[in-house]
């Protein structure tokens, strides 16, 4: 019998509805939501399809165990129960990331010194020697997190996170996550059977290239390794994950044959198109993207699905417009617009104030460091276009 084990799935704030559809339709029957991911229970094999094909997560992490922590020992003592086979073996190498969010506990290094010391410790009482700490590139990832007294730690099986898909070589300033953008793409409840896709303001091209790679059902981490494959458990899994990964690109070319997606990239900035036409080339869909020049605020009214990151924060200007200016046209522009829709992620002041556009959905997130909300609103005839002056 197939050994069942817990797990979390991380993600942006605010998309936990998205990734828990997400993880049903990629065969998880039960889960949990929590802020900022979702616990379920699922078999080894799942987990490493998981990484292979989520678009939305961060991270997929195996509990390895939990408990109540009044004080620092008790995070020794966790260290020291924690199971060490099949997922360390005394010659891997490993690290501890913490992350503290408890009033009790100020010091996140030294809570992950007395967990490491715990489970050294165990390994010298179980095997007579212990495994070497990498900080660099371990072998295996602990992460460890406390909260409210409550302490948990977790395998990660991703290794870097699931952003990184591996064809971004190049990019802008402050470009968008992938699994962010791919949230947004699943927000916007984008059809390709049905719709065209537009990103009017592509940069680096991360919207048009997490589309193609929808719409062609390609897994998002078939460029990429995983963590799981330098656990000590992994040869027992090789077999499962070279016919996982086969089924993946046998799926890809499948639709690939029969694909009839329209999908746009449009940027008024030259370089910014010579670096997302170069991403779409690494990430194998450069020949589904019409890649042009153009400015947002000139763009012929089309009845399509719009996502896009336009400049905020600290941009002064766009299009030689300040940016409430900047804003506030750009929503004059698209209320033109007839059966399209328009999902945008900027600060809430810029769309609140200068949209005048009414949302069909609001979902407050984080850009990096930014606090951002993603709005989606439908144009013309898909839904009000009226002010909001909220």
């Amino acid at each position: 019998m197939t050994n069942s084990y817990a797990f979390l799935a991380t993600c942006a704030r605010g998309f936990e509805t998205q990734l828990d559809h997400e993880l049903h339709a990629l065969g998880i029957e039960h889960t949990t939501p929590s802020a900022g991911g979702i616990r379920f229970d699922t078999s080894f094999i799942t987990a490493m399809k998981l990484c292979l094909w989520s678009r939305i997560a961060n991270k997929i992490e195996l509990l390895l165990g939990e408990c109540y922590a009044p004080h620092e020992d008790a995070i020794y003592d966790l260290g020291r129960n924690l199971p060490l086979e099949p997922w360390f073996s005394p010659t891997s190498t490993f690290c501890i990331r913490a992350h503290v969010n408890d009033k009790k506990f100020t010091n996140s290094v030294y809570l992950s010194l007395k967990l490491k010391d715990g489970i050294v410790d165990h390994m010298r009482d179980k095997w007579g020697q212990r495994a070497s700490i990498d900080t660099e590139r371990p072998d295996i990832v602990i992460g460890l997190q406390v909260v409210q007294r409550r302490a948990r730690v977790f395998l990660e099986l991703q290794g870097d996170p699931l952003n990184m898909r591996g064809y971004r070589r190049r990019q802008l300033q402050a470009p968008i996550r992938e699994t962010l953008a791919a949230s947004m793409i699943a927000v916007s409840n984008w059809d390709p059977e049905t719709s065209g896709f537009i990103d009017p303001m592509c940069g680096s091209g991360t919207f048009a290239i997490e589309a193609a790679l929808h719409a062609t059902n390609t897994a998002p981490g078939i460029q990429r390794h995983f963590g799981f494959e330098t656990l000590p458990c992994f040869p027992d899994y090789a077999a499962s994950w070279r016919q996982l990964r086969e089924e993946a690109r046998d799926l890809s070319k499948r639709t690939r044959k029969s694909l009839n997606a329209s999908i746009r990239a449009i940027d008024i900035d030259d370089s910014a198109l010579d670096i997302a036409q170069n991403n779409a080339q690494t990430a194998g869909v450069a020949e589904l993207i019409e890649f042009s020049k153009g400015d947002i605020l000139k763009l012929r009214p089309t009845p399509a699905v719009l996502v896009t990151n336009p400049p905020y924060g600290e941009r002064i200007t766009v299009n030689d417009l300040e940016l409430p200016e900047f804003y506030y046209q750009l929503g004059r522009h698209l209320r033109t617009f007839n059966d399209a829709s328009l999902t945008i992620i900027s600060v809430p002041e810029l769309l609140k104030k200068n949209m005048h556009m009414k949302p069909a959905e609001r979902i407050p997130t984080y850009n990096g460091p930014i606090p951002c909300e993603v709005a989606r609103y439908e144009l013309g005839r898909r839904g009000p276009s009226t002010a909001d002056h909220d």
